[in-house]
């Protein structure tokens, strides 16, 4: 049966195409639906029959059928590329599929155009390959490194391909590998040819100092030190001749080798060097500028002598490389902070400035480590200002007694030296009638002239002493008084500084002391005073806005200064009112911790930035400390133990610095830390129960002994009732205040006196505690502190730092804490008789005027309060007056009340001191 093979018979029903490498194998697949057996399935290219159903028509080698009816190609080839047809005659259908086999190109080739690659050159290269479908790609590489595609061409081609490169040639190439690689689809790698480079260029030339290369063309070297400088040489071919050295363009002759060494280079090694190097391609050549590094060389210029009000010029010449860059001046070796350039200049010269003056220069020098050496050199000149005499004397007033010698001193500060003389009254004293002795003393350009007057007569030598000394430039004079002792001058330069609303620093300087050691008496508004020793105290605790007058007198032993210093203090204003002041929520104390937890209210931010706060813990005996406020909540860790009893502690907040100055205080909540212990309980529980066992018991054995002596003999008792003596004896409490038991006979047993005596003894300890107990709450206190001193906290403490109250502490010498115990109230009836301690009239009753501002002495009592003359109270025990009444009417009388009441007791009533009047002994007690 023939078939026609370029007539399309039937419809087509799909077109595909297939792509594959050279030498592989290619399924070309044929599928029609509803196939039968006697349908009639055809394989044709290009017109060319290659199978009939499962017939092979064509080379039965290379050509299989599979299946229903699956063409196989075996290693195809680039001629089996083209378009096979599939046709099923019966259904007039057909498929067509486009086959593309892809080839490999040859292997390539590289070739140059230019035999010698020169630098700086443009040279081609020229890549070729043969065959290849698709066309091959060309790509080029330096060193592994792509070259940008705008340096080559590609031209594709079935038979030949071609890649051209067009490279300019650098001296980096030399050495380099240049590389061509082709690419297309039927390769699994690409192929590549490769070629070294070998580019001649003329010498690259380097020089290296140390370890480091020159870049900058210059380099510093500090003086004597050793230098290398070697050349370096980068060419190809090799230089023809050897390396030339040049110095300054001058060529070193003696120097052929590539190392250029100075052992100990100087200033005259500095200039420019070169090193030149030749080859057949051309010359290279580099150089470096050496600059020498050395320290200062300084020569200061100006000085010698001036004359005083004239301007002074110096100026501080140097020579260094790098240049300086700090200047110091000294004067007699101090550092002068306010002159830091070359040159020093005094416009008006004063005698102070007389002395040597030294230039300092400071340069820093680069080491080859990059660390910087500091270099430094001075100078020095004197200069010498000449000024008039100026004389001083330590005193202006000096006090003698009669019938002794005396000096009289004065300086003399003068260039060039004075002549001195003394003159008494307008007369020149003279030393050769043994009256007077002169004697100098000289220290740097100043002379101590000192006279000594013999026998001191008086009035004859009082008076009016002048010490004169003249020079060129001038004469000056100073005069001291000789007088006889007396009483002190007033302080002078009474000054207040740094008043706040509650304190003040109060400031004077002495005036003369009357030839005896002084010291100062500070009285306040008129009403208090104290004594100290110091000529500045800080006043505190004082109220705002208030006026104060204080006074300050002086006095030694023969009296007080007849007129004294007075100012004026208002304190300021208190910034906050006592209503703003913020309040405290729900202070609670742990007691084992010594803290309180404090929580305050929203007022803390309204007057935080207007003063200082603080919160003030106070307990029975008065402020224990006031601490600082940080924040609105938070914990108080407390400085001093807590004493005495803890529920009476509150809290407040106050001004810091004015603790009297305080919101409203709130009482403590106390948190105890208890921890509980199971065995300790189980412990405590079985001693409590045999406690109460032994307990019964000895009721039990209590009641029956009761039982056995009801019967006995009232008369028996009587008769040992009327035999009994007292059983109280004399007995004395305190040395001042005796109480004595009188009219006793009966000398008590040992059980009985010790009973008395631990008593009375509990007696005395509670009027001793109520004696420095009492206080008056409403008193005012003010504190004086010396400058640097801490001002005292107000209110009573146990330890009080009150000199007067504190037996312990001296007077106020070095730092005075004065409150108001520490001030006394001024005398009505005082007078400026002299006396060698001041003691000052004390009577509370007359001075009415300060009693609201003075705590109560220690010793008052009054009858009202049931109190004794030393400020004892009974406590509820029998009143006891002293065996010195000195027939005081009113104590004996009161006593007389105590007795009689004492004997018209109600027999059933029991003194807590007396045997019980039943069937027991009976104790009388007389009191006189």
């Amino acid at each position: 049966i023939l078939f026609p093979t370029n007539v399309l018979l039937s419809s087509v029903l799909s077109t595909r195409t297939i792509t594959e490498k050279e030498g592989h194998e290619v399924v070309l697949s044929c599928r029609f639906d509803q196939l039968s057996d006697k349908d009639r399935v055809m394989w044709s290219k290009d017109g060319i029959v290659l199978s009939v159903n499962t017939e092979i028509k064509a080379d039965k080698q290379r050509y299989e059928i599979s299946g229903k009816y699956d063409l196989i190609i075996n290693n195809i080839t680039d001629n089996d590329s083209g378009k096979y047809l599939c046709q099923n005659f019966d259904q007039e259908l057909s498929m067509i599929i486009i086959l593309t086999v892809l080839t490999r190109p040859s292997e390539p080739e590289l070739h140059q155009t230019n035999e010698t690659l020169t630098e700086k050159a443009i040279v081609q290269f020229v890549c070729s390959v043969l065959g290849g479908n698709p066309s091959p790609t060309f790509s080029w590489y330096l060193n592994h490194n792509i070259i940008n595609e705008s340096l080559y061409t590609t031209y594709p081609n079935k038979k030949q391909s071609f890649g051209e490169l067009r490279l300019p040639i650098e001296r980096r190439y030399h050495g380099a590998q240049l590389s061509c690689q082709i690419d297309n689809k039927a390769l699994d790698k690409p192929l590549t040819i490769s070629t070294k480079l070998n580019v001649q260029y003329k010498p690259d030339v380097s020089l290296k100092n140390g370890q480091s290369i020159v870049t900058n063309g210059n380099i510093a070297i500090i003086e004597n030190s050793l230098f290398s400088l070697e050349c370096l040489v980068d060419s190809n071919p090799t230089p023809v001749e050897p390396i030339q050295w040049l110095k300054n363009g001058a060529t070193l002759t003696d120097v052929t080798s590539p190392s250029l060494v100075l052992q100990t280079i100087k200033r005259t090694d500095e200039g420019e060097y070169t090193c030149i190097a030749l080859n057949t391609i051309g010359k290279g050549q580099a150089s470096v500028r050496i600059r020498i590094q050395y320290g200062p060389i300084v020569k200061l210029k100006g000085g010698d002598t001036i004359r005083e009000n004239q301007r002074l010029s110096l100026e501080c010449m140097t020579d260094a490389y790098p240049e300086v860059e700090e200047y110091q001046w000294f004067k007699n070796n101090i550092l002068l902070y306010h002159y830091k350039h070359s040159t020093l200049i005094i416009d008006r010269v004063q005698k102070q400035d007389h002395g040597n003056y030294t230039c300092l220069a400071k340069n820093f020098l680069r080491s080859s480590d990059g660390s910087r050496i500091e270099m430094s050199q001075k100078d020095e000149t004197r200069v010498i200002v000449e000024y008039a005499p100026i004389v001083t004397s330590l005193s202006f007033k000096i006090a003698s007694d009669p019938m002794t010698d005396v000096m009289l001193q004065c300086q003399i500060d003068s260039y060039p030296e004075s002549t001195i003389n003394w003159i008494f009254n307008g007369t020149l004293i003279r030393t050769n009638n043994g009256k007077y002795v002169i004697t100098q003393k000289k220290i740097n350009n100043i002379i101590q002239s000192n006279l000594i007057v013999k026998n001191v007569q008086t009035p004859i030598d009082f008076g009016l002493y002048s010490c004169n000394a003249l020079n060129k430039f001038g004469q000056n004079s100073t005069t001291i008084q000789l007088r006889s002792k007396d009483v002190p001058d007033a302080p002078v330069h009474l000054n207040v500084s740094n008043i706040s609303y509650s304190s003040f620093i109060l400031e004077w300087k002495p005036g003369f002391d009357g030839g005896s050691s002084q010291t100062f008496i500070v009285s306040l508004n008129g009403l208090l005073e104290k004594q100290t020793n110091e000529t500045k105290v800080t006043i505190t605790n004082l109220n705002h806005s208030e006026l104060y007058i204080v006074r300050v007198r002086s006095q030694n032993t023969l009296g007080i200064s007849r007129e004294y210093a007075m100012i004026q203090v208002t304190t300021l204003q208190v910034p906050i009112r006592q209503e703003d002041l913020p309040l405290i929520e729900h202070p609670m104390l742990h007691i084992g911790q010594r803290t309180i937890s404090y929580q305050l209210n929203d007022n803390l931010t309204l007057v935080a930035n207007k003063a200082l706060l603080c919160i003030k813990v106070e307990g029975q005996n008065g402020t224990i400390e006031c601490k600082k406020i940080t924040s609105a909540s938070g914990v108080l860790r407390l400085e001093h133990e807590l004493n005495g009893d803890l529920t009476r502690l509150s809290v407040a907040v106050c001004l810091e610095n004015y603790e009297n100055y305080c919101g409203k205080a709130y009482p403590v909540e106390i948190k105890r830390e208890v921890s509980f212990n199971w065995i300790f309980v189980l412990i405590a529980s079985v001693i409590v129960v045999f406690v109460l066992i032994l307990f019964g018991l000895c009721i039990f054995c209590a009641l029956q002994s009761r039982k056995r002596k009801r019967n006995t003999s009232r008369d028996t008792v009587a008769s040992s009732i009327s035999s009994a003596k007292p059983v109280i004896e004399p007995l004395s409490i305190g040395t001042e205040s005796p109480k004595y038991f009188t009219h006793i006979t009966h000398s008590p047993t040992r059980t009985e006196q010790q009973y008395l005596k631990a008593s009375y003894s509990k007696i005395a300890e509670i009027q001793k505690l109520d004696k420095f107990s009492r206080k008056d709450d409403k008193s005012t206190n003010l504190v004086v502190t010396t400058a640097g001193g801490t001002s005292s906290g107000s209110g009573s403490s146990g330890s009080s730092s009150d000199p007067i109250c504190n037996n312990n502490l001296s007077s106020l010498s070095g730092s005075d804490q004065l409150t108001v115990t520490d001030f006394y109230p001024i005398s009505l009836t005082s007078t400026s008789t002299a006396d060698s301690s001041y003691k000052p009239y004390y009577n509370p009753i007359t001075v009415t005027t300060a009693a609201s501002m003075i705590n109560e002495p220690l010793g008052t009592s009054t009858f009202g309060n049931l109190t004794n003359s030393n400020g004892f109270q009974s406590y509820g025990f029998p009143l006891y007056t002293t065996a010195n009444t000195n027939n005081n009417n009113n104590s004996q009388r009161l006593s007389q009340e105590i007795i009689s009441k004492k004997y018209d007791l109600n027999d059933e009533n029991e003194s807590g001191y007396s045997t019980p009047s039943k069937t027991k002994k009976t104790v009388y007690e007389v009191v006189v």
